[in-house]
Formats: structure tokens, C-alpha cells, sequence
């Protein structure tokens, strides 16, 4: 382009020679040569800095590298061709599914016994609970049985006192009666004797029928106590089988949840057995056949996806252009690959950083006369929403024009560059920095 606006300062300086306007004299040359030179010097200047250019680019895509995940196996079907675009989850291979089938048959044949133990740990606990429910109702009923022979106790104690007093008095009778007839045949009769000898011995039996219900009151009331302490037992022995069953149902139950999540896995590798295209693209470096074994290791990948969903350009700048160029400036854009066209795109960031300043980490001070710098910064270029990414190539080269907010005259000196580029790009096979 410098040769360009050169060679038209030349043609007018000689077309104002041949008019006579410019006498061919050492001062008048000069002068134009001097002029010339501040000239294109200052519009070379304000091209750069505010249209500037540079042929130093690349177009780049997403890759994806197609590993399957957590699972291995030999490829049973290869679905995709190499370098044929592909919809999002189109199939691309299959990895033989049988070893993952087992596996989630096995594990689903444990949940099912799993969820079975739980249905029968919570049979379990229901019986326990009704088996506490009896056990409560019977100490209710030892208690009753308790307080009623306490009752009949205390019957039976007082029937005693009872018929000891009565068999006392009888006693005492019978001895006055005895007594009386030692004193004096005529102080009492015979049979007044007889009866009280009579009286005291059924008082006597009574009395002793009195101790003997005490005893067996006294017996009934140990039994019902000794019921009583069995059914509090009972109790207790309940409500720890209760407690044991309640900890089995937990366990049957946590048993459930964990081979529930052993078989989501287990059925997540069965589906890992078919890769799919993870967007829209096309695979390259295809590396597999019917037969291939593959393993989960990025080193030994069946292939390469592109997603050509979007596109995006990284063209490397001299530092100094870069002075006005800020996120959403205007570009366009020629791709070797497509002669004849100008796309258009904007700033995306420029990227204020460049690997000739990352130094290698090492127990070894760095060379200062490694110390150097290419003096180019790179800068991410997005396409315009009308750029069709399925029709654009990864990896093409071509020439980039960045037209900043400033020195918009001058614009128009890339403008005319650029469509000279595309248009020699149907000739020249590539075209040289201006």
C-alpha cells in the first residue's frame, strides 16, 4: 500500500513537471522530494495508529478431543465419517456395551433385594411396635391383677385378725367355763361347759381356715407381682427389639440409597458406551475402526472434534498500532480461504500479554540475552452475527484491518488495501505484508 500511494505522489509530482507548474530545478526537487517524504510519512503514521493492519492471523475453533469417560472396551460400530459435518448429538461411535450391561443387571438385581430387606425391615418393625403395644397392655392387666389380690390380701389379713379375736374370746370362755366347774360342781353346767369347748374349737378352725386363705392370698399376691415384674420385662424386651429394628429398616435404607447411586453410575457408563458429537462440527484425525480398543486417556483419543458452531480470529498486531484500538471497534476481515470476500467482525479484547515474558520456573537464573520480545500483542477478533461458522475454515490465514474511533479519513487506506488483497487472492496464492 506505501508503494501504492508512492507511486501515485510520483505520478502527480510528474504530471505538475509536464504542466510546467514545477520548474525541474535542485530546490523545486527537493522541496517535492522533502515534501513527499512528511507526507506519506505523517498518513503512514496515521494508518497505522488508526486503521491499522496486519496479515498475521489465524481463524480458530473449539476442539474437542473424543475420550470416552470412565469407560473402556473395543468399538463395536463407528457411526460418523471423518471431515462430514454432524449435528449435535449425532452418533459417532459405539464401545461394546456388554461388560457395562452386566453391571448394571448385577447392581439392579441388589436394589431390588435392597428395597425387599426394607420392606421386610419395615414389617419387622411394625410387628415389634404391636409386640410393645401388647406388651404395655399386658403390665396393665398384671397391675389390675396386683391391685385385686392386694384387695383380696387385705381380706384375708383382716379375716385373720378377725378370727383370731374371735378365737381368743372362745379361749378365754372355755377357760372361765373349766375353771368354774373345778370351783363347785353346781357353779356351771356340764353342758355350758361343752359348748364353750365347742365354741373355741370352731373358732379354732375358722381362725386356721383364716391363716390358710391368708397364705394363699399371700401366694396369689407373689404370683401377680412376679407377672407384674415379667410383663415390665416384656416391656423392656420389646422395646429394645424395636429399637433393634428400627437401626435394621436405617441400615436396609441407606443400603437402598447406595446401590440406588452404584446403579446411576453404573448405568451413566452403559451410556458412556455411545459417543455422540457434543455440538455441531465435523471430526477429524479420525483413529478408529471396528475392533479398536479405546481407553479413557487423552493420549490415545479416537479422534478430533471441531465445533463449528462459532469461529473466532486471532491476529497478532505490532504493539505500537494498538494504541486506540479498544473492545468493539469495527474490523474486516479477507480469509485466504474465500478469495473475493470481506467479512466483517469486531474487537473482542486485546490481549495485553505475550509469551516472550513468561519465564520458565528453575533452580537456574535467567539469561538476560534470552530476554527478548517479537513486539507483536495478539488480538481476538469476533465474527458479525451474519458469519456463517459451518462455511469457515479453522486455521485459515488472511489479512485483518482494525478501523479505531479515531483518524477516520484515513480508513479509507485500509479500506482500498483490503479489497485489493481479496481480489489478488484469486491470483496470488498468498499475500506478502504490505
Amino acid at each position: 500500500m506505501i508503494a501504492f500511494l508512492v507511486t501515485v505522489y510520483a505520478a502527480v509530482v510528474l504530471m505538475l513537471f509536464k504542466l510546467k507548474l514545477l520548474q525541474p530545478r535542485p530546490y523545486p526537487i527537493a522541496i517535492v522530494v522533502l515534501a513527499g517524504l512528511l507526507m506519506l510519512g505523517g498518513v503512514v503514521v496515521a494508518w497505522t495508529q488508526c486503521a491499522p493492519m496486519s496479515g498475521s492471523l489465524v481463524t480458530s475453533q473449539f476442539v474437542v478431543q473424543l475420550v470416552p469417560y470412565n469407560v473402556k472396551g473395543y468399538v463395536k460400530r463407528v457411526f460418523a465419517r471423518a471431515n462430514e459435518p454432524l449435528k449435535k448429538g449425532d452418533l459417532l461411535l459405539e464401545i461394546d456395551p456388554a461388560p457395562y450391561q452386566y453391571a448394571v443387571d448385577q447392581i439392579d438385581a441388589q436394589l431390588n433385594a435392597a428395597k425387599a430387606n426394607v420392606r421386610q425391615s419395615r414389617a419387622n418393625l411394625d410387628a415389634a411396635q404391636a409386640n410393645t403395644q401388647k406388651a404395655a397392655d399386658a403390665v396393665q392387666q398384671a397391675q389390675a391383677a396386683l391391685r385385686q389380690v392386694n384387695g383380696a390380701l387385705a381380706n384375708a389379713q383382716a379375716n385373720v385378725a378377725k378370727w383370731r379375736a374371735a378365737y381368743d374370746l372362745a379361749k378365754t370362755e372355755e377357760a372361765m367355763a373349766v375353771n368354774l366347774q373345778k370351783v363347785g360342781i353346781g357353779a356351771i353346767s356340764l353342758l355350758k361347759v361343752d359348748e364353750a369347748k365347742q365354741r373355741a374349737r370352731e373358732q379354732e378352725a375358722a381362725f386356721q381356715q383364716a391363716q390358710a386363705g391368708a397364705v394363699q392370698a399371700e401366694a396369689a399376691d407373689q404370683q401377680a407381682s412376679a407377672a407384674l415384674a415379667e410383663a415390665r420385662s416384656g416391656v423392656l424386651q420389646a422395646d429394645a427389639t424395636v429399637k433393634q429394628t428400627a437401626a435394621a429398616l436405617e441400615i436396609a435404607e441407606s443400603n437402598v440409597a447406595g446401590i440406588a447411586a452404584q446403579l446411576a453410575e453404573a448405568k451413566f457408563n452403559l451410556a458412556q458406551c455411545t459417543m455422540t458429537a457434543p455440538s455441531d462440527g465435523y471430526v477429524v484425525n479420525w483413529q478408529v475402526q471396528e475392533g479398536t480398543m479405546l481407553v479413557p486417556m487423552r493420549t490415545a483419543a479416537a479422534g478430533t472434534f471441531v465445533d463449528t458452531t462459532s469461529i473466532s480470529v486471532l491476529a497478532a498486531f505490532p504493539q505500537n498500532y494498538l494504541t486506540n484500538v479498544r473492545s468493539g471497534d469495527e474490523v474486516e476481515l479477507v480469509l485466504d480461504a474465500h478469495p473475493g470476500q470481506v467479512f466483517k467482525g469486531s474487537v473482542d479484547t486485546v490481549v495485553p500479554a505475550s509469551g516472550g515474558g513468561q519465564l520458565t520456573t528453575s533452580g537456574e537464573i535467567p539469561s538476560a540475552a534470552k530476554a527478548t520480545s517479537t513486539g507483536m500483542f495478539a488480538v481476538k477478533i469476533r465474527f458479525d452475527r451474519d458469519a456463517d461458522p459451518q462455511i469457515l475454515s479453522m486455521g485459515s490465514g488472511g489479512t485483518a484491518a482494525i478501523y479505531t474511533n479515531k483518524g477516520r479519513p484515513v480508513h479509507i487506506i485500509s479500506k482500498v488495501a483490503l479489497r485489493m488483497k481479496k481480489w489478488l487472492l484469486y491470483v496470488v496464492p498468498s499475500v506478502q505484508k504490505s
